[in-house]
């Protein structure tokens, strides 16, 4: 058992490399990687408790938790990621001496309250 968890464990690539993302960016998706690999463990070594004990509504009361803490996490997780990539998006665009009229029409117009589009930068939707 010990093996299969050190093996979920290990430590994977960032996909937030490169010099448009900040290191607070990736320190952020570390921690984040870290709290759901702590929240699967956890979740496996309850489930495998629950599934030693004679009554199965256990491992019932056991996935819905597990569950309804996956998907809190993950609400979390987007929105603390969403507003540090429009922290390194604002300081692209400082950088470069960029306005919300020279970023596009999508970020133009969502300053000027017209339509709202959703622009990509490295893969996030920008809404």
């Amino acid at each position: 058992m010990a093996a299969q968890v050190v093996a979920c464990t290990t430590a994977t690539e960032s996909s937030f490399e490169g010099p448009d993302y900040s290191d607070d960016t990736r320190k952020l998706e570390k921690r984040m990687m870290a709290e759901a690999a702590a929240l699967g463990t956890t979740q496996g070594v309850a489930g495998a408790a629950a599934s030693m004990l004679p009554m199965g509504a256990i491992s019932l009361v056991t996935t819905t938790a597990g569950r309804a803490g996956r998907d809190a996490m993950i609400i979390r997780h987007d929105k603390l990621m969403r507003a540090q990539i429009e922290r390194d998006n604002a300081e692209f665009y400082k950088r470069y001496g960029i306005s919300d009229a020279d970023a596009g029409p999508a970020v133009a117009d969502q300053s000027a309250g017209g339509p709202r589009r959703c622009a990509r930068r490295g893969g996030v939707k920008r809404c």
